[in-house]
């Protein structure tokens, strides 16, 4: 067994307690666990239509989300755009969505980032966007191949680790390609009964950083925040990222799901967290 799952919390929103854990800053980066939102960008209070999320990103981060997947397009004047498959359904400059995650940075300096980019559009318009807020000198460069304590990356304030799904050319170097770097479980899944411990993406199993996709879609393969309640309970993930740990001895770094306000994938993290 790769964490002790522990159950002497049973925290669920709205009582569920932010806190910063700060024995956390000792530990690398690779050996801590962090709620990963699921199109973290798709959410109803920024009025998309079909929504992942519940609350912006604003709000995600300032409730203990510490980890972002966000889709980029690009921009027919030459500025990236975020939305999810269809822009209809709603969507954003992906600058403006940025400049939550800088806000937050520079509010909360002892905080640490991660940003999965399902890069749909070129990497010239998303490192724009990155570049042209002053970002990137937040974006951790990882040239060692190795993780630094949380407390290194605070002290030179490199907090945000930023990873791209798709290998594309030019590619700045703190944009680090995803599948070289972590593993991660398929993510289509419409029943509880149907979670497994199988490996996706990433090759099977031995990358430095784990990643568990967490959620239930419809048989559209939509996001519906009903399925939530289910999904999300603290005996159903417990028991996920334990199967999927022992089954690929690795230890859970990050845990993506929908809705994280619902249920109890905050607990679960701070659970593998030793808290």
């Amino acid at each position: 067994m790769l964490f002790v799952f522990s159950c002497k919390k049973n925290n669920t929103n709205p009582t569920y307690a932010c806190q910063k854990h700060t024995e956390l800053n000792s530990k690398k980066y690779n050996e801590v666990c962090f709620v990963m939102t699921h199109n973290a960008m798709n959410n109803s209070e920024k009025g998309y239509s079909i929504p992942n999320q519940t609350e912006s990103i604003t709000n995600q981060l300032n409730n203990c989300v510490r980890g972002l997947m966000i889709d980029t397009y690009d921009g027919t004047d030459g500025n990236a755009l975020t939305y999810h498959a269809i822009p209809t359904f709603g969507q954003q400059k992906l600058v403006d969505v940025l400049k939550e995650v800088k806000d937050f940075l520079v509010a909360n300096r002892e905080e640490i980032v991660t940003i999965i980019f399902q890069n749909e559009g070129t990497n010239v318009q998303l490192q724009k966007a990155i570049d042209s807020i002053g970002l990137d000198a937040f974006c951790y460069i990882n040239t060692s191949g190795t993780w630094p304590t949380l407390q290194t990356m605070i002290d030179a304030n490199k907090r945000l680790v930023c990873f791209v799904e798709r290998n594309k050319s030019p590619r700045a170097s703190y944009l680090m390609y995803a599948w070289s770097t972590i593993f991660d479980t398929k993510y289509s899944y419409q029943n509880v009964s149907d979670f497994d411990s199988d490996v996706n993406r990433g090759g099977s199993g031995n990358r430095q950083l784990y990643l568990v996709n967490h959620w239930l879609q419809t048989s559209l393969g939509l996001p519906d925040k009903t399925l939530a309640p289910s999904a999300n309970t603290r005996a159903v993930i417990g028991k996920r990222v334990q199967d999927c740990s022992n089954a690929n001895s690795h230890f859970i770094n990050f845990i993506g799901v929908d809705f994280y306000e619902i249920g109890d994938a905050r607990a679960i993290a701070d659970s593998i967290n030793g808290f």
